[in-house]
């Protein structure tokens, strides 16, 4: 892996938040999908790498692989606070990947919030490959 990073960008969606995500190879684009939901609830920028948390996901397929690791990252912001500023994939198979997220607990006074995420949708969820890159389309409910 040449460690070129993904590309994201924000995507118009009636009453919700959406993404799209361009990169060279599977583990990219799910650490770039990572980074785009943690950029949508706050500004990376003010965001520090102070801590490193492991997570992992399992799924049936990468689509639904790629949702369920999208949700646990979400889950690690709803229940502790966490928010992403950088994502690692160390293990992925088309039913389980491993990564580390580092940044640091929210803190109001000093992140720039954006939003709230309730949850990573299924509505108009697509993966495709074009050109020999990885492309995914996601949809947050807020």
């Amino acid at each position: 892996m040449d460690n070129q990073p993904g590309s994201y960008r924000e995507i118009e969606h009636t009453a919700d938040l959406g993404i799209e995500v361009t990169a060279p190879d599977l583990p990219t684009l799910f650490a770039s999908a990572g980074e785009a939901l943690y950029s949508l609830i706050a500004d990376p920028a003010t965001v520090q790498s102070e801590e490193g948390i492991a997570v992992s996901a399992t799924g049936s397929g990468t689509e639904e692989l790629l949702h369920e690791w999208l949700s646990e990252l979400l889950a690690l912001f709803n229940i502790r606070g966490f928010i992403g500023k950088r994502c690692e994939i160390s293990h992925l198979t088309e039913e389980q990947v491993v990564g580390k997220i580092s940044g640091e607990k929210l803190d109001l006074q000093r992140h720039t919030f954006h939003t709230e995420i309730k949850g990573v949708t299924y509505h108009d969820f697509k993966m495709w490959q074009d050109k020999g890159e990885w492309h995914v389309r996601v949809i947050f409910d807020v």
